[in-house]
């Protein structure tokens, strides 16, 4: 995933809440002003989803007071509201449409935040496999018959990726991780310790697994004996 997309969805679940959030509060005749809130990430989110749970308020005709929605007679200047000229029928409704159109932005929220999450693993996952070192232990596993006598040629790689990856511009970086790969014989794992300097990793350890959390393991680094 570009970083530019990664910004992208990134505003939307930061400041969508908070927009979403206005609106909402502007028709329940509640104050907007919460959702100052929002400016911290994440925060805006929590707000919005109280926000709709809040009972909406009606403003009297005559005070210009906010009373409860419910209030059939203002407690302030004991005026009839416009509920007491409503019917059952109409007050059911109303209540019915309010009930989905929570539901209904929920559900966006929730599908919203597991396309982040899905998208942001997939761009972690994407990070590690078109590494440097990444593609480098692959070649050395290739190169090695043992190895690939062991694990099959229809291997495949296995899960999330464990450890970090950082780079500095194109000149220096680090890389410690490890991976699964699922074979003919079960599941293994490969070990890198790496760093770049001057445009160049450097490795300090290549290890292959044969079995994971096993001590059994290939040194990749060293040279594949030709016998």
């Amino acid at each position: 995933m570009s970083n530019k997309l990664f910004f992208i969805i990134f505003l939307l679940l930061w400041l969508g809440p908070i927009i979403g959030g206005v609106i909402v509060a502007k028709k329940k005749n509640r104050s907007p002003h919460w959702f100052w809130f929002g400016l911290w990430p994440g925060a805006g989110l929590w707000v919005f989803i109280i926000f709709l749970f809040l009972k909406p308020l009606q403003i009297c005709e005559n005070c210009k007071r906010k009373i409860p929605a419910d209030a059939k007679v203002c407690p302030y200047c004991t005026k009839e509201s416009t509920l007491s000229t409503k019917s059952k029928e109409e007050l059911a409704a109303g209540k019915k449409k309010q009930k989905m159109t929570i539901l209904i932005t929920v559900f966006i929220i929730i599908a919203i935040f597991v396309l982040f999450i899905t998208i942001l693993f997939t761009s972690i996952g994407t990070a590690f496999k078109t590494s440097v070192p990444y593609k480098h232990s692959i070649e050395l596993i290739e190169n090695n018959q043992a190895i690939m006598d062991y694990l099959g040629n229809d291997y495949k790689q296995k899960g999330m990726m464990a450890g970090s990856i950082s780079s500095s511009g194109t000149s220096s970086g680090k890389a410690v991780f490890s991976y699964k790969i699922k074979g003919k014989n079960g599941i293994s794992m490969v070990y890198i310790d790496a760093y770049k300097e001057n445009g160049i990793w450097n490795y300090n350890k290549i290890n292959f697994y044969k079995e994971s959390k096993s001590s059994d393991l290939i040194n990749l680094l060293e040279p594949v004996s030709e016998d």
